[in-house]
C-alpha cells in the first residue's frame, strides 16, 4: 500500500528489525562485557604467571601479537612513531621484563596525548601489557587507571568511551585478585568519574558500573568478613562528607549506582553476592542517622539502591534480598533498648515499606512472613510512646502509617485476614491512635474497596 510523506507518494517497504550483527554500535553493560571476557580464560591458563621461572627466551607475548595486529589495522603515522619506538622493546619476553619501565613510559606518553586515531590500539595494548606481567603490573597500575580515567573524564564520542570501558573491564579482570583485599585506593581513583567531580551523568554511571565488579569480588566468600566492610564503610564515609555541596547530588546517585549494579546479576536476575552486599549497606549506617532530627544521607542510599533492585527483578529472583530485609528487621526488634532504637525501627520499616510498595509489590511471593514482621516491627515501636510527642518523631511515625497503609493495599487478603485483629488494635492504641484518622484517610484513598471491606466497622465503632 503506497504512503503518502511531504505530499509526495513512496512505495511503502517492509523492514526487519536489525540484527545484533548489523547494528553499528551496540553499548553494553559493564556487567554484560566483564561476562563475555570468560571466553579469555583459556588464554589465561597457558600465559606465563610467574615469568621468573619460565623460559624467558620465548618470543611469544600479548603485547608483541598486539603490536603486529595494530600495525595491519592502523596505519597512521602516530601509530608508526609508536611501533618504531616500542618494537625494539619487546623482542623477546626477557627484554621485555628488563624493558618494562620504559614501555610503561612509551605507552603512557603515547595515551596521553589522547589522539583518537590510535587511543583504541594504545589503550588495548596497555591491556596486553597488564595480561603479559600478570602481578608484575601491579605497580604500574595507578599509573595505567589515572591514564583511562583522564581519557573518560573528558568530553569523549560514545566509541572512546567504549575502549576506556574495555581498558578498565580488562584491567579489573586481569588485577582482581590484588585490588580486591583493599578497594579503597582505587575507589578514590574513581570517585571523581563516580560525580564527587563535576561529570555528565553517564560518566558517573559508567564509573558505578565499573567499581561494581570489583566489589562484587569483595562481597564473594574469601574476602566477605574484611574486604567488603572497609569498602562500604569508606564509600559512605566519603559520600557524608560531600554533603550540602554541589556536587552532593550526582555523587549520592553515582554511589547508589556502584551497589545497586553490585548487587544486580544478569538479565534479571540477583547476584549471587548480591544479598551480603545489601546487609552490609544496612548494617554500615552510621549511629548518627538514628538520632532525632538528623539527616539520613545513607538510610535514603539504601531505600534508592533496593529501589532499583526491585525495578530490576522478578519475584523469583528478588526472594534473597527480601529474606535480607525480614532477617534484620527481626534483628532490629531483638536488639537492646536505647534512645535511637525507634529510628532504627523506622528504618526497617520504610525498607519494608518499598518491598511492598514498588511495582505494587509484585516482587513479593508470599505476603505472609511480611505482614507478620510488620507487626512485630509496630509493637516494637509502640514501646517508645514517650517518643511520640517529640515533634522530630513525626517523620518516623509518618514512615510506619505510610507502609502500614501501603501493605494492606497490596497484600493478598489471605495473608491479612489472620492478623487482620492484631493490626487493627495496635492502629487504634497508643501511641498510634493519635495517627489514627490520617491512617484511615490514607488507606481510604489508596483502596477504597479494601478500606470499607476490612476496616470501615472498626474505624466507625
Amino acid at each position: 500500500m503506497p504512503s503518502t510523506t511531504s505530499g509526495r507518494i513512496s512505495k511503502s517497504r517492509r523492514t526487519q528489525k536489525p540484527t545484533a550483527g548489523q547494528k553499528r554500535h551496540r553499548w553494553e553493560s559493564f556487567t554484560t562485557k566483564i561476562s563475555k571476557l570468560h571466553s579469555l580464560d583459556p588464554l589465561r591458563k597457558v600465559r606465563r604467571h610467574d615469568l621468573d621461572e619460565e623460559d624467558l627466551s620465548a618470543t611469544t607475548s600479548y603485547l608483541r601479537n598486539g603490536i603486529e595486529r595494530w600495525s595491519d589495522l592502523n596505519v597512521t603515522r602516530s601509530f608508526g612513531s609508536f611501533r618504531r619506538e616500542i618494537l625494539p622493546l619487546c623482542e623477546s619476553l626477557a627484554q621485555m621484563l628488563h624493558f618494562e619501565d620504559k614501555i610503561m613510559d612509551v605507552l603512557a606518553s603515547y595515551i596521553a596525548k589522547q589522539e583518537r586515531e590510535m587511543l583504541e590500539a594504545l589503550l588495548d595494548l596497555l591491556t596486553a601489557f597488564a595480561h603479559d606481567l600478570g602481578v608484575r603490573f601491579e605497580k604500574h597500575y595507578p599509573r595505567s587507571l589515572a591514564l583511562i580515567l583522564d581519557v573518560a573524564s573528558r568530553p569523549q564520542e560514545a566509541d572512546v568511551i567504549e575502549w576506556t570501558f574495555a581498558a578498565l573491564a580488562f584491567l579489573f579482570k586481569y588485577l582482581a585478585r590484588l585490588l580486591v583485599p583493599d578497594l579503597r585506593p582505587t575507589y578514590d581513583a574513581l570517585a571523581p568519574l563516580l560525580g564527587k567531580n563535576r561529570q555528565p551523568g553517564h560518566i558517573a554511571r559508567f564509573a558505578g558500573e565499573a567499581m561494581s565488579f570489583l566489589v562484587k569480588k569483595a562481597a564473594a566468600p574469601a574476602n566477605r568478613e574484611g574486604a567488603l566492610p572497609l569498602i562500604v564503610a569508606h564509600a559512605r564515609d566519603d559520600l557524608l562528607s560531600t554533603a550540602g555541596t554541589k556536587q552532593f547530588e550526582l555523587y549520592y546517585n553515582g554511589v547508589m549506582t556502584l551497589f545497586a549494579e553490585t548487587i544486580k546479576g544478569a538479565g534479571n536476575t540477583v547476584h549471587s553476592t548480591g544479598p551480603d552486599t545489601f546487609r552490609a549497606l544496612i548494617r554500615a549506617t552510621p549511629d548518627s542517622e538514628y538520632a532525632p532530627g538528623r539527616e539520613r544521607v545513607w538510610m535514603d542510599a539504601c531505600c534508592g539502591v533496593l529501589t532499583s533492585i526491585v525495578h530490576h527483578s522478578t519475584a523469583e529472583t528478588f526472594g534473597p534480598l527480601l529474606d535480607v530485609v525480614l532477617a534484620e528487621a527481626e534483628a532490629g526488634i531483638n536488639a537492646a533498648d536505647s534512645e535511637a532504637q525507634l529510628w532504627r525501627l523506622a528504618f526497617l520499616v520504610r525498607l519494608l515499606g518499598i518491598v511492598s510498595g514498588v511495582r505494587k509489590g509484585s516482587r513479593v511471593g508470599d505476603w505472609s512472613a511480611p505482614i507478620q514482621t510488620l507487626t512485630k516491627l509496630l509493637q516494637a515501636a509502640t514501646k517508645y510512646p514517650q517518643a511520640g510527642l517529640h515533634e522530630n518523631t513525626h517523620r518516623v511515625w509518618g514512615d510506619l502509617m505510610m507502609t502500614t497503609a501501603i501493605v494492606w493495599d497490596q497484600a493478598s487478603i489471605d495473608a491479612l485476614i489472620p492478623s487482620i485483629s492484631k493490626l487493627t488494635n495496635l492502629m487504634a492504641s497508643a501511641p498510634l491512635a493519635q495517627w489514627y484518622i490520617p491512617f484511615c484517610a490514607l488507606f481510604a484513598g489508596l483502596n477504597p474497596e479494601r478500606f470499607r471491606s476490612l476496616f470501615q466497622k472498626h474505624f466507625q465503632r
